[in-house]
């Protein structure tokens, strides 16, 4: 009995251990990102847009940059009424196979954060698979579980509607570099509240971790 004792116990001190290895979310770099496209079709439509905003958990932003993206073909004007991009805008712009080195080594080593995710980056799965180019191992969580779990009260948890729930409202909307700060701004609210919060915490507030890769780490 002692014995099994001492083993429950030696299990909870290793579980402790691992638990305070996780770093602080303060101490962790971000990149937070945001496409744009020609429609809603991962399969038939394009990129016209990436915008990225590095940041350290605690909020101070790092470095940040935009990518026009020309998707080779007409951006239907539908879109354009979102995103305000022009077919025009993106003919000068380089392809996607042309940015993607420079948007894969800004991230570096970050955790990238898109709110709704699962769209960005089958979008970005899309083109890696066009331009026959392996996806890399890039973590990727999802803002918009994460919101709803810190924000459980507001109505909805858009970018536009939560940044107006919590008085952060800017005006620019639906342009990708603008909404990646929309992102870090919600997430720089959520942090006031849980200035001690861990990753492995944060990991489970989100749902867990996506790969770009689509496979398990």
């Amino acid at each position: 009995m002692i014995r099994t004792i001492q083993s429950f116990l030696t299990v909870l001190l290793l579980a402790g251990s691992v638990f305070a290895e996780s770093p602080l979310v303060k101490d962790t770099v971000f990149v937070a990102f945001d496409t744009e496209t020609t429609g809603f079709s991962q399969k038939n439509d394009r990129l016209v847009e990436i915008g990225a905003v590095k940041f350290r958990g605690d909020g101070d932003v790092l470095a940040t940059t935009n990518w026009l993206i020309n998707p080779k073909r007409a951006i239907p004007t539908y879109a354009t009424q979102v995103h305000g991009i022009t077919t025009e805008m993106a003919a000068q712009a380089p392809e996607f196979r042309e940015i993607w080195p420079e948007f894969e080594a800004f991230c570096g080593d970050a955790v990238l954060l898109a709110h709704n995710a699962p769209f960005d980056i089958g979008f970005l799965r899309a083109e890696l698979h066009r331009a026959q180019i392996k996806a890399p191992a890039l973590p990727v969580i999802d803002t918009l579980p994460l919101f709803r779990k810190w924000f459980p009260h507001a109505l909805s948890h858009s970018l536009e509607k939560l940044s107006t729930y919590l008085k952060i409202s800017e005006e620019t909307y639906h342009r990708a570099e603008a909404d990646s700060f929309h992102v870090i701004n919600i997430f720089n609210v959520g942090m006031k509240r849980r200035p001690t919060m861990m990753m492995d915490r944060f990991e489970r507030d989100a749902g867990g971790i996506d790969w770009l890769d689509g496979k398990r780490h």
